[in-house]
C-alpha cells in the first residue's frame, strides 16, 4: 500500500487587503459592491479609518502598500495593522507620498509574521491636498457600518498606539491599502 503523503502546504496570497477575499471581504463586496471599483479621495486630515480583515493562516508581512491618489503634494501616509483588541501592531510610520495614480510600497525594517486571526488594517494621511484611493460604496455610510469599518479623528498626525474609534461616517468605502508576502511588485 502506497503512502498518502503530507498534506498540501496552504498557499499564500501575494497581498492581503480589506478589499481581498479574506474576512469580511465577502461582506465588503457584497454591501459596497465593490465592482463599483476604487476612487481617489480628498481625504481628512488626521482621519484614520479602519477596515476588519481575518487571516485564516500566518502572513509573511514583507511590504506595507497603499494606492496614490491623483494628487499626492506635500502629503505624508501612516499605515498599519492593529490587533483585533485595538493594540497597533504595526505602523508605516511618516511617509512622504511619492507618484500619484501609483501603488506605493513601504518596507518594514524587520520582516513578521502576522498569526492566523482578526486585524484592523489602518491607513491615515496630515492634510487634505491629498487624494488616497478608497473603494466606492454605493449606500455610503450604512454599508460602511455594515462592513465593520470604523473610523478615529486624531488630535495631530500618526496612527495612535490604541485604537479609538467611533462609528463609520463616511460615504465611501475603505482604503486601499494592504501587506505584501513579496518582496518586489505583487
Amino acid at each position: 500500500m502506497s503512502d498518502w503523503g503530507s498534506p498540501a502546504s496552504v498557499v499564500v496570497p501575494l497581498f492581503v487587503s480589506p478589499a481581498s477575499n479574506y474576512g469580511s471581504a465577502n461582506v465588503i463586496a457584497a454591501i459596497l459592491n465593490a465592482a463599483n471599483s476604487a476612487a481617489a479621495r480628498t481625504w481628512v486630515a488626521n482621519l484614520v479609518t479602519y477596515a476588519p480583515v481575518f487571516l485564516p493562516f500566518p502572513y509573511p508581512c514583507n511590504r506595507f502598500f497603499w494606492v496614490n491618489g491623483t494628487t499626492t503634494t506635500s502629503t505624508n501616509v501612516d499605515c498599519g495593522i492593529y490587533s483585533w483588541d485595538g493594540t497597533r501592531i504595526f505602523n508605516t510610520g511618516s511617509t512622504a507620498q511619492g507618484t500619484a495614480s501609483t501603488v506605493q510600497y513601504v518596507t518594514p525594517s524587520s520582516v513578521f509574521v502576522l498569526d492566523a486571526g482578526r486585524y484592523y488594517f489602518a491607513w491615515t494621511c496630515n492634510n487634505t491636498t491629498n487624494r488616497g484611493y478608497s473603494m466606492n460604496a454605493v449606500s455610503g455610510q450604512s454599508a460602511g457600518r455594515l462592513a465593520g469599518l470604523l473610523e478615529e479623528t486624531t488630535g495631530s498626525f500618526g496612527l495612535p498606539a490604541t485604537m479609538t474609534p467611533v462609528a463609520w461616517a463616511r460615504a465611501w468605502g475603505p482604503s486601499v491599502c494592504g501587506v505584501t508576502r513579496t518582496t518586489t511588485g505583487f
